[in-house]
């Protein structure tokens, strides 16, 4: 059986309460009916204690008063029954039997019904006033009616008090209830929508206690388990991507190596083409990616190369030839900034070349955006130069926008992109390529422009290869 919890705070609360107040109110009751009977006790005793000294004599007129100061009715009878003053002619007092008590002795006795009302009756005996005298008895009668109207002035006040205390406990204990049990009713909706795939925050309780804390937990896990999915994702999809790459590469492979082979029977025949840029570079492009497929196949349980000196100044030369002719179709303008000092490090000419390549190709895509949004000449600028006696830094600035926000924090990622045809593989491989060198990349905005930033070192001491990434 369920048990809410707003219950289990609500009926306790209000269970202690209402015991308590009943307790204090019954408590209360009860004094207060006691009271009531030690004051109709004292009034009858005081009454007799007054008439029994009473030096006047008794008549009807007296009695009469006295009747009015206490509310009580009185029968004064002789020693033979015989009635000497009455302020209730109708009450015919039974004979007394035996002797009864002296004023100071005197109880509240058993109600009798005189009359037409009932009454508590008494009876008390007078001293004789003087020698001779006989003796007198007299009947005190109180009625019941006033007997309970005293009391119920004195009950129902803690009554009514312990009512509306009784009500106020259970509003408190119900807000009460609600204010601890709905935030938790939002918890609970929060880890539903959490199950079901939504890892969105949720909106931090006002109220800086546990409940907040709580929040603030259900958060970070949900912030986890967001960061938890993607992965899962990438990782799938990287999966994917590794089963087909081997026939997908393969057909590249040959269609390219075909592509090429038919360039070359093409320069053999028309020699007078030898010297035509365009075809060179469209050869040299060929060899390249035909290069890359063969690294692609062979790299399925990892391939280490051995560094070798490479020339950065020849190497950043030739990705620029190759990737000029694009920058030309899109017009975009690429500048080669290169200091002319000669850097040589150890490294991988063609995981190097494929990081540049890289970087260049997605600086012009980026150019090309903003001069087709905003009619101006993009820019693009290879720099290379050195850093220091054992580092080397290329920058790649660009007039691009820049990344967009939603992927800056993990642009470096696998599958991670903003391009509606992009693969998101472009700066995961370069990362990686640059880790393997043993450097660092980074990026950053200048004013308007965009510049990736990769620092390298010249000499690698601890390394003698490097693991090249799958391409």
């Amino acid at each position: 059986m369920r048990w809410p919890l707003r219950y289990q705070i609500l009926i306790p609360m209000v269970g202690i309460m209402v015991c308590a107040i009943v307790g204090v109110t019954l408590l209360h009751a009860w004094l207060a009916t006691n009271q009531i009977k030690l004051q109709v006790r004292d009034q009858f005793r005081q009454i007799a204690h007054t008439l029994n000294d009473a030096t006047f004599p008794l008549t009807v007129a007296v009695l009469n008063q006295t009747k009015g100061l206490s509310g009580a009715d009185f029968v004064l009878v002789g020693g033979e029954g015989n009635v000497l003053s009455s302020t209730r002619p109708d009450f015919s007092p039974a004979p007394v039997q035996g002797s009864p008590p002296t004023w100071d002795e005197l109880q509240s006795s058993d109600v009798i019904q005189a009359g037409d009302a009932p009454f508590f009756h008494s009876v008390v005996q007078l001293q004789p006033r003087m020698p001779g005298e006989g003796v007198r008895y007299l009947h005190i009668y109180f009625p019941v009616r006033q007997y309970r109207e005293a009391i119920a002035n004195a009950v129902y006040p803690s009554l009514i008090a312990g009512s509306l205390a009784l009500i106020v406990v259970a509003i408190l204990a119900t807000v009460i209830a609600a204010r601890v049990t709905r935030p938790l009713q939002r918890l609970d909706h929060k880890v539903v929508q959490i199950a079901r795939g939504d890892f969105q925050p949720m909106v931090l309780p006002e109220r800086d206690d546990e409940i907040r804390d709580l929040s603030t937990s259900i958060n970070q896990m949900a912030e986890l388990l967001g960061d938890y999915e993607d992965e899962i994702k990438r990782s799938e999809r990287l999966k994917t991507l590794g089963q087909l790459r081997g026939a997908i590469a393969h057909q590249l492979r040959n269609a390219v190596t075909g592509c090429r082979i038919a360039l070359d029977l093409y320069l053999r025949k028309s020699p007078e083409n030898q010297e035509d840029e365009t075809l060179q570079v469209a050869n040299r492009q060929l060899c390249m990616i035909e290069q890359y497929l063969q690294s692609f196949l062979e790299n399925k349980g990892g391939h280490f190369s051995s560094f070798e000196p490479v020339c950065l100044n020849e190497l950043v030369a030739r990705v620029i030839s190759l990737v000029e002719p694009t920058a030309r179709h899109v017009g975009i303008e690429l500048k080669n900034e290169t200091d002319a000092e000669s850097l040589t490090m150890q490294g991988d000419a063609e995981s190097l070349e494929q990081l540049i390549s890289n970087l260049a190709l997605n600086a012009i895509e980026a150019a090309v955006s903003v001069q087709e949004e905003q009619g101006i000449t993009g820019e693009v600028s290879v720099r290379l130069f050195p850093t220091g006696a054992e580092s080397v830094t290329l920058e790649v600035v660009d007039t691009g926008p820049g990344p967009e926000s939603s992927i800056v924090n993990k642009m470096f990622e696998p599958l991670v992109t903003a391009k509606r045809d992009g693969t998101g593989l472009g700066l995961f491989v370069a990362r990686e390529i640059v880790q393997n060198h043993g450097g660092e990349i980074r990026w950053e905005r200048r004013g308007e422009r965009t510049c990736f930033i990769v620092e390298l070192p010249l000499v690698q001491v601890e390394k003698a290869c490097v693991e090249t990434t799958d391409r």
